[in-house]
């Protein structure tokens, strides 16, 4: 399984424990709703940083790919400038 997805599905998880654990929990209903709050801005930005790595993460593989087609590229230019030159 992708570590990413993972990730995620533990993300997800924790926060639907918490939802759960929060609105069971015997508190009053503005505190509740600030739990909630602060459980939500939380869970964003854990999902962001998580978006964010996955978007460098294909970032990297992108450009990795790139530099491979141009090193491609260039050796068959390379190879057949030299069987003109034969």
């Amino acid at each position: 399984m992708d570590s990413k997805k993972m990730i995620g599905g533990l993300l997800a998880g924790a926060a639907i424990g918490v939802a759960i654990g929060i609105l069971l929990a015997p508190s009053s209903g503005e505190r509740t709703r600030g739990k909630l709050v602060k459980g939500s801005r939380k869970l964003s930005n854990n999902l962001q940083g998580t978006v964010e790595d996955s978007i460098e993460s294909l970032k990297e593989k992108f450009n990795s790919g790139v530099d491979e087609v141009v090193k491609k590229g260039r050796e068959m230019i390379n190879h057949g400038s030299e069987r003109v030159k034969i």
